[in-house]
């Protein structure tokens, strides 16, 4: 196996060995980038994330997605299919181990496996994919309905739609790779398994029966209502009321009769149009 030749460019925004965090002008980059809203303690995580897998977060090889959650935003960690090559190759390298990747295969609805996938059978069941490690096999399985990135009437998003083989292929990739480098990609993610993270939800979170009393949804706070007209007036949208009714499909006497689940809803809605 040859050698994976690893390049530190020599600019000011090279992360170097000896570095312990990200510099002033790293950050001031960063924040350009995309992640301006991130605290020190998640630049942190993010800072040992880059410098122990080696990927350069400035080309984008790694970058932090905000999205939200009843609790606030929170960020992920992710790569592409391709940092999850590179960085499984450089670890099979320093440990001296041969890897291979054996050919992705997908489940047909005949209950049989194939090795090809043709559009007249529409979306594949799944895809499998093997990882041969010093000799030792890793498998790993990704079911389409679990990976599936949908729009908010529930079909497909355009790229699923016209790949579904080959995303769904990447999505069992990046499984067996982290089945056999779990050291190596412990707390990172790509971002084709992660898509199916921003789905919207069908319906409107409806009350629930409890013992024959009716459970009202929790409510937003005033605080999490004012981050939501902030977000909104940052991404361009000057009558949050009217964003969030179309968003919810329903319309609203006033912000408080928004459930605390339906906050990431809007906020993933507003990233979206802001990616487009």
């Amino acid at each position: 196996m040859s050698d994976i030749v690893v390049h530190q460019p020599q600019t000011t925004l090279a992360i170097q060995p000896e570095q312990t965090r990200f510099t002033d002008q790293q950050v001031t980059m960063l924040r350009h980038i995309g992640v301006e809203k991130a605290k020190d303690a998640d630049l942190q995580v993010f800072f040992h994330q880059c410098q122990r897998t080696g990927l350069d977060p400035f080309a984008r090889q790694i970058y932090m997605i905000e999205r939200w959650s009843k609790e606030g935003p929170k960020y992920t960690i992710q790569t592409g299919i391709d940092g999850y090559r590179l960085i499984g190759r450089r670890a099979a390298q320093r440990a001296k181990e041969t890897i291979s990747v054996k050919q992705p295969l997908w489940a047909h609805p005949d209950g049989g496996w194939r090795d090809v996938w043709l559009p007249a059978w529409g979306t594949p069941g799944a895809a499998k994919v093997t990882i041969l490690r010093g000799g030792e096999e890793f498998t790993a399985v990704a079911l389409f309905d679990e990976y599936k990135q949908t729009k908010r009437d529930g079909g497909l998003t355009q790229m699923w739609a016209q790949r579904p083989a080959g995303q769904i292929a990447k999505c069992a990739e990046a499984l067996a790779w982290r089945m056999a480098f779990p050291q190596d990609l412990a707390g990172i993610y790509t971002d084709t398994e992660m898509e199916q993270a921003d789905n919207r939800p069908t319906h409107a979170p409806q009350p629930v029966q409890d013992l024959g009393e009716q459970v009202q949804a929790p409510m937003i706070t005033a605080d999490q209502w004012e981050a939501i007209v902030n977000f909104g007036q940052s991404r361009g949208i000057a009558n949050a009321g009217v964003f969030v009714s179309e968003t919810l499909g329903r319309q609203l006497r006033g912000w408080q009769e928004i459930t605390a689940d339906e906050v990431s809803l809007i906020m993933n809605t507003l990233n979206e149009m802001e990616a487009k």
